[in-house]
This record gives structure tokens, sequence and C-alpha cells, in this order.
């Protein structure tokens, strides 16, 4: 599924109570967004859920993760800054700025809506920054985008600052990979089909049913497994691994069982 332009994004707004109440049912499922994605919603057990937006169609009772693809992950990169000096509005980049200029190809546009800028190293290091939009390549000139952060940049970045972009970890959702996806966002509430409905609820804290594999340990911490979409014991995964939650009722392999989620 192609990048969605219609996703609702909080970019970094405080979640207050959502206009839900008695009446979220988290099955619900929406051809169009109702909220923001991310948006929290916590019961009267404490069990927590997100609303997200689903790039694919899964199966309910499975780990799901951004589809790093789509929402355009960009790992460790230098040298394509803009400098203040060179960037098409001269302020872009410099501290108080809400602006940077990128040198980046077939970027579409708001393609980063939603995600982290995140300075790694050199000028302005160590800030995450929220991303409110881009324009398209070639935007503020030929072969460069124009980044929108929501906050100020705290400290001015230069050509030779490193960075990366993170997605949205609940936007473009699909059934998790252990090779390709890195970090889980939660477990499916209902089944979705996207091509009718893309937009529903996760779970993410509390008590679940989840696609589970062999060798859970009752009481055990668990993780994403080999077999996408289901939760495997750490030790037998990895102690490298994203811890999910803990096991509390072992099912039949390939079957679900309960964990108590710990996402949240």
């Amino acid at each position: 599924m192609a990048h969605s332009t219609g996703t609702r994004f909080g970019v970094g707004a405080v979640c207050g109570v959502p206009q839900v109440a008695s009446d979220f049912d988290k099955f619900e499922q929406h051809a169009s967004p109702r909220h923001q994605v991310g948006w929290k919603v916590e019961d009267v057990d404490g069990n927590i859920y997100r609303y997200g937006h689903f790039g694919a169609d899964t199966n309910r009772g499975v780990l799901v993760a951004q589809d790093e693809s789509e929402s355009s992950r960009l790992d460790d990169s230098d040298n394509i800054i803009v400098a203040s000096a060179s960037a098409a509005d001269t302020t872009d980049g410099t501290i108080g700025s809400k602006y940077i200029e990128i040198a980046m190809a077939g970027i579409t546009l708001d393609q980063f809506a939603g995600g982290k800028f995140i300075t790694s190293d050199d000028a302005g290091e160590g800030y995450t920054y929220n991303i409110v939009g881009n324009t398209a390549t070639d935007g503020p000139a030929d072969g460069n985008i124009r980044v929108q952060l929501k906050e100020k940049l705290q400290v001015a970045v230069t050509a030779a600052t490193d960075f990366f972009i993170i997605g949205n970890k609940y936007a473009n959702l699909e059934i998790a990979t252990l090779a390709t996806d890195s970090i889980c966002a939660g477990v499916t509430c209902a089944t979705m089909d996207v091509s009718a409905q893309s937009y529903g609820w996760i779970q993410t804290k509390g008590i679940c049913g989840c696609l589970t594999v062999a060798n859970c340990l009752e009481q055990g911490p668990v993780t994403l497994s080999s077999t996408s979409g289901a939760i495997g014991p750490i030790s037998y995964e990895g102690s490298e691994s994203q811890c999910i939650g803990v096991c509390v009722g072992i099912g039949d392999n390939t079957g679900h069982g309960a964990v108590d989620l710990k996402l949240d």
C-alpha cells in the first residue's frame, strides 16, 4: 500500500481524553481517520490501546510494526543538510528555525510527516524533533526538500550534522517480521482489510491473545519470533530482541497464547 496522505498525526501533541468514553470499541475500524494516529485510550483494567493506520491486511491477535519503506526511515545520514547560507531560505537550519533544507531525491509531499528528526552527530547533536511535514523533492530547489519541525531548533545544524528520520510508530502498520521490522507497536485487535478500512486499534499494554510459537514459558519474557507476527521466548530468539511482555498462558505452536503486553 502506498504512503497515505490522509493520515492525521498529532506531531507531539499532548494526549488528552478522546471522545470515545464508554462507547469505546476496540474492534471498530474506519475508512478515514477518526483520531490522530497514536491516540491513546486506557480502560479501567489498565489496558492501553493506540489508534493505528494499517498499510497492509492483517489478522487479529498478531504483532504489528511500521513498514519502514512506507514510513521512509532514513538511517544515519551525513553531508546532505543544505548549509543555511546556501538554502533557499537562509534562516533554515539556524537556531530558532523550524525548517531544514535537505538534499534528497525522490521524496513525495509529507512523506516524513508524523516522524522524528534525530540529530546524531556533530553540530546540534542529541536532539529529537517532531516532523510536521515536508515538501516534495525540488520544492525549495532542484534535488532538495524542506522539512518542517514542530519545535524550534535548539542548536543550529550544518552540512556536517548527522541525523536519522524515524517514521511514526503507529502508521503504515503491517504484520511484524523479525528480519525487517525494528520495533513492534502492539497487537491487532481486529482483522484489517485495508482496501475497505485502514484505521483501527492495536493493544499496547495489558493481557491479550497473540499468535505464539513453541517454547514459551509461563511468566517468561517474550519477543517477536522468527514466525511473523508471533511471540516467542527471549531466551529462544536471542537476548538482544525487544521485550514485548510476559507470557501468561501457553498456547499451541502457531496458535494463540496469552501475553501481558508491556509496550506502553
